[in-house]
């Protein structure tokens, strides 16, 4: 079960993006509208979710500093706005560092033009 966790105001953006992912039966779907970054805290800690973003003028009442999800270890923050034609997605991942030869690979294989390609 993939857990979801929602931060946005009331918004017809926000009720359809989780009226959508509600219809999954894989993802458990929870919306947070009070920008209370200690629920918001607790939230991530007990259910390490995908938190879905909706940017809507206030985020960072939602989001105080990215140091939220350090305990996470990993973690998908998809940023929705009203205003763009584009969604944001910062992934994080802990992998066990092998080697400086990893750093090499991991950095050398990051290829901004393969997603210009992917995006389109």
């Amino acid at each position: 079960m993939v857990h979801v966790l929602v931060l946005a105001e009331n918004s017809l953006l926000a009720d359809l993006i989780v009226s959508s992912l509600a219809q999954e039966t894989s993802l458990e779907v929870f919306r947070l509208t009070q920008p209370d970054p200690g629920r918001v805290l607790q939230a991530i800690r007990e259910r390490s979710p995908v938190v879905i973003l909706v940017e809507e003028g206030r985020q960072e009442a939602f989001l105080p500093d990215n140091d939220l999800f350090e305990d996470s270890g990993c973690f998908r923050l998809i940023t929705v706005s009203p205003h763009r034609d584009h969604v944001r997605i910062v992934d994080s991942y802990e992998l066990p560092l092998i080697g400086m030869a990893q750093v090499n690979d991991l950095v050398r294989d990051f290829n901004r033009e393969h997603w210009q390609e992917v995006i389109g």
